[in-house]
C-alpha cells in the first residue's frame, strides 16, 4: 500500500477514526482516576508500624499477613486472654471459619481509613475491640451463618497511644475452600476517598457501557436479524457482571439472597468461555459444520451445564465450572481444526484476520485472567476481561460496519443497474411497438404488387413493366428480412444482461443504421453515419444502440424532408458522439429541462433523455445539448475508448 493510498483510506474513513480517538482518549482518561500501582507495607509477626509513613501522598498496600486462628472466631477478648490460642501467619485460609488480627502502630491522634472487600462469604469486623460491621452473619452454625460480600470502607482513628487493633471473624459455608484477605489499602480519608471514586468510575463505565453495548446489539439482532449482533449482545452482557463491584454493589440490592448470587457469578464466569465461543462461531460460521449442528450440540450440551448450576450443591459449583471450561476447549479445538481447513481453500482476508486477531486477544487475556483469579485480589472483584472486551467489541463493530458499507455499496449500484435495465426495458418495449408500425410499410408495397400482378395474370395480361415490380417486391421483402434479423439480433442482445466490453463503433453505427433508416424514411429523412470511424469504446453494446436509437428517432420526429448524421470523433482518451438534425430545434425555455424526468412536449412519457443521460453516466461519459435553434439541433455525448492490450 502506498502513501496514495493511505491518504485515501483516511480521507474516506476519518470520521470514524476521529470517533475512536475520541472514545479511546476518554476511556484513558477515566482509566487515569484509577490507581493502579501503591507502596507496599508488610506486617512483621501481626504488628505493622507506620508511624514513619507520610500517608497524606500515597495509598499504601498491605500485605496479607496478618495473624491467623484456623477454624475459630475468636473476638479481640479471647485474643487479648492469657489463654489465647495458638496464633499462625498466613494469607489464605483453608477452613470455614477463622480470624485474623493484624495490630497497627501510628501516630497519636490520626484519622486514616482502611478499604477492602469483605475476607469471604460472611466477615465481622471490630476495631479497637469494638465491633464496626458484620456483613451478612458470621456463625459457626452453617444453619445461622448468613453469606454475603461487600465492598467495605473502614474509618480508623489511633487515639493517644497510636495503636488500632484490626480483627476479621470469618465464616465460609457455600465454598468448599476457604478465603483470603482481600487487597487491603490505607491512607488518609481524602486519598481513600479519591481512590473509591476513581474505582468506582472506572468500573460503572466499563461494566455500564457493557450493558448498554449488550442492548444496542441486542436491538440489533432483533431487527436485523443478526448473530453477530447477538452474540455480541450475549458477551457483553456476560463479561459486564464478571465485574463483582459492579454486580455484588450497585446492581443487587442491601439484603439480597447471596445462595443466588454466588449461583450466578459462578454461572457467569462459566458462561463467558461459552460466549467467546459463540462469538467465534457466529463470525465464522462455517465452523459450525453442515447445517450449524456442531454449534446445536454445543449449545444444548451448554443448555444442560447452566441447568446443573441451579441444581447441584454450592460446594460443587466451581467443580461445575471447570467442567464448563472443559467442554468449551474441547469444542475450541474442533472449531480452530475447522477454520485452517476453511483457510487452505478459501483466502484469508483482512476483515476475518482482523476478527481473528481481536477473539484471539480476548481468549488469551480471559485464560490469562482465569488462572490468577484465585491469588489476585484485583483479577477476582474487576478482572481485565471488561477492557479487552470493549477493544475487541470496537474491532468487530469497525468489522461488521465494513461489511455493512460494502454491502450498502453493492445493493446501490445494483439498485441503480436494475432502475436502468427496467427503464431500457421499457424503452425497447415501446421502440419495438413503434417498430412494429413501421414493417408495416414494406409489408404493404409487397401486398401490393402482389395482388396487382395476381389479378392482371388472372386477365392474362403480363404489364412490361413486371420485371420491375418484381425487384422491388424482391428488395422490399429483403429489407423488412434485414429490419427483422437486426431487431432480433438487438432484442437477444439485450437479454444478455449488461456486459461492459470492447465496442466497434462501425458495427454500433451497422446495427443502428438497419433499424433506423426504416424509421427517418418514414418522414423522408436521410439517415447518414460518419464512414471512417475505426474506433473502439469501453461500454455495453445494447446499451449504446438504444441510446442512438432514442436520439435519432427524437430528431426524426423533429425533422422532416432532411437529414439526421450521427457522428463519431476521436479526442484520445474518448469518443465523441453527436446526434445532428436540421429540424426545428428545440424552444429555448424546454432546453434546460429537457433531461429531466417526465419532462415533455409531446404525448410521452418524458423518460427517454433523461434514461440515456443516465446511460452516459453509468459509462463515465456526459449526455449534453451542444446546439439548438430554427437550423436545427445537435446531441453531443462521449464514451471512454477501450484499452489498448
Amino acid at each position: 500500500m502506498n502513501g496514495n493510498q493511505i491518504l485515501r483510506l483516511l480521507r474516506q474513513y476519518w470520521l470514524p477514526i476521529l470517533a475512536l480517538l475520541l472514545f479511546a482518549g476518554f476511556l484513558l482518561l477515566c482509566r487515569g482516576r484509577v490507581q493502579t500501582q501503591f507502596p507496599v507495607l508488610e506486617p512483621q509477626d501481626g504488628v505493622l508500624d507506620v508511624r514513619e509513613i507520610d500517608f497524606t501522598e500515597e495509598v499504601y498496600h498491605i500485605i496479607n499477613k496478618w495473624d491467623y486462628w484456623p477454624g475459630m472466631l475468636l473476638t479481640p477478648a479471647d485474643i487479648a486472654s492469657p489463654d489465647a490460642p495458638q496464633k499462625e501467619t498466613t494469607s489464605f485460609i483453608d477452613d470455614q471459619l477463622g480470624t485474623w488480627r493484624v495490630v497497627l502502630l501510628a501516630k497519636p491522634e490520626t484519622y486514616l481509613t482502611l478499604c477492602s472487600f469483605s475476607i469471604d462469604y460472611g466477615t465481622r469486623v471490630y476495631i479497637n475491640g469494638q465491633e464496626v460491621r458484620n456483613i451478612g452473619f458470621v456463625s459457626d452454625d452453617p444453619a445461622k451463618a448468613v453469606p454475603m460480600v461487600r465492598y467495605m470502607t473502614l474509618p480508623l482513628y489511633s487515639g493517644e497511644d497510636g495503636r488500632v487493633e484490626i480483627v476479621y471473624q470469618c465464616s465460609n459455608f457455600i465454598h468448599k475452600d476457604g478465603g483470603f484477605i482481600q487487597s487491603t489499602l490505607l491512607s488518609t480519608p481524602e486519598n481513600i476517598d479519591e481512590y473509591q471514586r476513581g474505582i468506582t468510575l472506572w468500573s460503572l463505565l466499563l461494566a455500564g457501557g457493557l450493558m448498554f453495548f449488550a442492548l444496542f446489539f441486542l436491538l440489533g439482532a432483533a431487527f436485523q436479524k443478526s448473530r453477530e449482533y447477538a452474540a455480541l449482545a450475549v458477551c457483553c452482557a456476560v463479561i459486564a457482571f464478571r465485574n463483582h463491584f459492579f454486580f455484588g454493589e450497585y446492581l443487587m440490592g442491601a439484603e439480597y439472597d447471596f445462595f443466588l448470587h454466588y449461583r450466578l457469578t459462578v454461572l457467569d464466569a462459566s458462561l463467558i468461555p461459552f460466549s467467546l465461543l459463540n462469538l467465534f462461531s457466529a463470525f465464522f460460521p462455517q465452523v459450525g459444520g453442515k447445517r450449524r449442528r456442531t454449534f446445536l450440540v454445543f449449545t444444548s450440551l451448554y443448555a444442560v451445564l447452566t441447568v446443573c448450576h441451579f441444581l447441584v450443591g454450592t460446594k460443587q459449583l466451581v467443580g461445575l465450572c471447570w467442567i464448563c471450561c472443559g467442554v468449551c476447549a474441547l469444542f475450541l479445538i474442533l472449531y480452530v481444526f475447522r477454520l485452517i481447513r476453511y483457510f487452505r481453500k478459501e483466502s484469508i482476508t483482512a476483515p476475518d484476520a482482523l476478527t481473528l486477531a481481536a477473539i484471539a486477544l480476548l481468549m488469551v487475556l480471559l485464560v490469562y485472567e482465569g488462572l490468577n483469579v484465585s491469588s489476585n485480589a484485583a483479577m477476582n472483584h474487576f478482572g481485565i476481561s471488561p477492557v479487552a472486551t470493549v477493544v475487541c467489541i470496537l474491532i468487530l463493530n469497525v468489522v461488521i460496519n465494513t461489511r455493512i458499507m460494502n454491502q450498502t455499496a453493492l445493493l446501490h449500484e445494483t439498485r441503480l443497474q436494475n432502475e436502468l435495465l427496467a427503464k431500457t426495458n421499457e424503452m425497447n418495449r415501446d421502440f419495438l411497438r413503434m417498430v412494429a408500425h413501421e414493417l408495416k410499410t414494406p409489408l404493404t408495397v409487397i401486398s401490393g404488387y402482389a395482388q396487382l400482378m395476381e389479378r392482371q395474370m388472372e386477365k392474362g395480361v403480363l404489364p412490361e413493366n413486371a420485371p420491375q415490380r418484381l425487384d422491388t417486391i424482391r428488395q422490399e421483402a429483403n429489407r423488412l428480412a434485414e429490419i427483422v434479423t437486426r431487431l432480433m439480433e438487438y432484442t437477444y442482445g439485450a437479454n444478455r444482461g449488461t456486459e461492459f466490453t470492447a465496442v466497434d463503433v462501425p458495427v454500433l453505427f451497422v446495427s443502428a443504421g438497419a433499424v433506423l433508416r426504416p424509421v427517418c424514411a418514414k418522414r423522408a429523412n436521410m439517415l447518414t453515419f460518419t464512414e471512417d470511424c475505426p474506433f473502439r469504446v469501453h461500454g455495453s453494446f445494447e446499451l449504446l444502440l438504444q441510446v442512438l436509437i432514442n436520439l435519432v428517432v427524437n430528431a426524426s420526429r423533429h425533422t422532416e424532408n432532411g437529414t439526421v448524421a450521427v457522428e463519431a470523433e476521436d479526442t484520445g482518451d474518448t469518443v465523441v458522439f453527436r446526434v445532428r438534425d436540421n429540424g426545428e430545434g428545440i424552444a429555448p425555455e424546454f432546453a434546460p429541462h429537457i433531461f429531466e424526468k417526465g419532462f415533455t412536449t409531446t404525448n410521452g412519457q418524458g423518460l427517454g433523455l433523461a434514461i440515456c443521460s443516465e446511460t452516459i453516466t453509468l459509462h463515465g461519459g456526459e449526455l449534453t445539448l451542444e446546439s439548438t435553434g430554427p437550423e436545427g439541433s445537435c446531441f453531443r455525448f462521449t464514451i471512454p475508448k477501450e484499452a489498448e492490450k
